[in-house]
């Protein structure tokens, strides 16, 4: 998957939304050759955004991550929105 492309696309799957207060994470992982522990091993994209997820507002993040940072890239975020 494009980091830039459509995360509706059909060769990806979103975990998430993790909402918060002042904003929201989304998590996609590409969905070819789905693995009980692709969560755990594979990397993902994370977008970050203002808003709520009906009403998006701006894309604060978006990146590649691999499953050994997603901790605690999510944990940061996660103190910043809260």
């Amino acid at each position: 998957m494009n980091i830039n492309g459509d995360p509706k696309a059909k060769d990806v799957y979103e975990i998430g939304p993790l909402t918060y207060r002042q904003g929201y994470v989304s998590v996609w992982k590409e969905s070819h050759g789905c693995r009980e522990d692709a969560l755990m091993h594979d990397r993902a994209i994370v977008g970050v955004y203002t808003g709520t997820p009906e009403q998006q507002g701006d894309q604060l993040f978006r990146a590649w991550v691999d499953a050994e940072e997603l901790p605690s890239v999510l944990g940061h975020w996660a103190n910043i929105l809260r």
